[in-house]
């Protein structure tokens, strides 16, 4: 299996519409949450949205073969959102959830377009290319912050850390699966080393982790490894045990700056959780939710009074209630399932990658919503559904007139009765 840049024209188109529909997911504005308003980046990434829209549809029109697209992993997500849409009806807050909503499904079909315009690892390989590409461009425009702040954020567009960091992961494990298939090459080593820095410079600890872990499980699912990777780990793991022993750099990693207080509470994320599971069982939003919108919850707090969701599940729970949490669970689980009982080629690929967006969805938000990760998942799960199929390349002409001369000069076969009177 090979992950490279895109080289051929197709591959330059696939490219291109991710790139768009990313730009089109990504935040312009960090901590500015959306609350039914028009301003002008509202109304520019929705052009950008539409302009990726539409590039996929030219780009399927201009294919000469179309594939199928799975229903359950779409039946589940119009489930979630419809449950999501009538829990916003019911708090009298529609309209801002509706527009998300929107984006959602705008998002979706997008990606249904292209998968069903591409074999599997074009689709998968072009669009982690396109997360690497904006991560790197970010990171390289948010040096200046760096500097000043000591995390990578996002210069252009202009992105959080941690949402930097949610676009380079992937590229990083993508490129460890290439690693561990066909063994150290100066592309795919200067990339990964690349992508690991900047989220290790994005200071997401939770990113950082789940990477790590992913790595690892790549490099056991390509086993046996090629010699320059082998040789690779083994001449790595004395500068591993020397940093560890002899330093503090995990800890210091690990604490970021923070008191032991904020690092029990972690950094607040579980007043939140607290507040989103006291909610009582005898009202609709238990259930359904309070929609796609509800990104905060009131808490009772000395200095505030309203904490952020910083958690998919917990953000699931809040705007989709129990019902949408149970069908997120039966999504993943089933995806899971699909990606242990694919191919080789695949499995190598999308378990590492399914393992980084389901373990950091857990301390993160972005799993359903129009994010980038959300793309992702979405895309990695139609691709792995028993019933997503796209036809393979017809045979070549020559191969086509060889096979038709050799039924030609084969012997005529025996009838039974014939064979049976000798």
């Amino acid at each position: 299996m090979r992950v490279r840049a895109p080289v051929s024209g197709r591959q330059a188109a696939f490219f291109a519409v991710w790139v768009l529909l990313v730009f089109s997911v990504v935040s312009w504005r960090p901590g500015v949450l959306f609350t039914g308003g028009v301003d002008p980046v509202v109304i520019s990434k929705a052009l950008v949205g539409l302009a990726a829209f539409i590039g996929a549809v030219v780009l399927a029109k201009a294919s000469r073969r179309h594939g199928r697209v799975g229903a359950r992993s779409l039946l589940l997500l119009f489930l979630l959102v419809g449950a999501s849409s009538v829990g916003a009806v019911a708090a009298g807050d529609a309209t801002p959830s509706l527009v998300l909503t929107a984006r959602i499904i705008l998002v979706a079909t997008t990606v249904v377009i292209l998968v069903s315009s591409g074999p599997p690892m074009l689709v998968l390989s072009t669009l982690l290319f396109a997360l690497g590409a904006v991560g790197l461009l970010a990171a390289l425009t948010g040096i200046p912050e760096f500097i000043a702040d000591g995390r990578l954020g996002g210069g252009i567009p202009d992105m959080a850390p941690n949402e930097v960091a949610g676009l380079a992961g992937p590229a990083a494990v993508a490129l460890a699966v290439d690693v561990g298939r066909r063994g150290l090459r100066a592309g795919n080593t200067i990339g990964f080393v690349t992508f690991a820095a900047i989220v290790f410079a994005t200071g997401s600890r939770t990113t950082l982790l789940v990477v790590g872990i992913a790595v690892v499980l790549a490099l056991l699912l390509a086993s046996p490894l090629p010699r320059s990777t082998s040789i690779g780990l083994l001449a790595l793991m004395p500068l591993v045990y020397v940093i560890a022993t002899f330093t503090d750099f995990i800890e210091q990693v690990a604490i970021r700056g923070q008191s032991a207080s904020e690092l029990a509470s972690l950094s607040s994320r579980t007043i939140a959780w607290t507040a989103v599971l006291n909610v009582p069982f005898d009202t609709w939003a238990k259930w359904i939710g309070d929609g796609l919108a509800q990104k905060t919850v009131a808490v009772n707090q000395r200095w505030w009074d309203s904490q952020v969701l910083d958690s998919s599940w917990v953000s699931v729970l809040a705007q989709a209630g129990i019902i949408g949490t149970l069908l997120l669970g039966a999504w993943v689980l089933s995806t899971s399932v699909d990606a242990i009982r694919s191919d080789r080629m695949l499995r190598t690929l999308t378990i590492p990658l399914l393992v980084l967006v389901i373990a950091r969805s857990f301390l993160e938000n972005g799993l359903i919503e129009s994010s980038a990760i959300f793309a992702l998942f979405l895309t990695i799960s139609l691709v792995l559904e028993p019933g997503t199929m796209y036809p393979r390349p017809p045979r070549p002409p020559r191969y086509q007139l060889l096979r038709a001369l050799e039924q030609r000069d084969a012997p005529a076969p025996v009838p039974a009765s014939a064979a049976t009177t000798r």
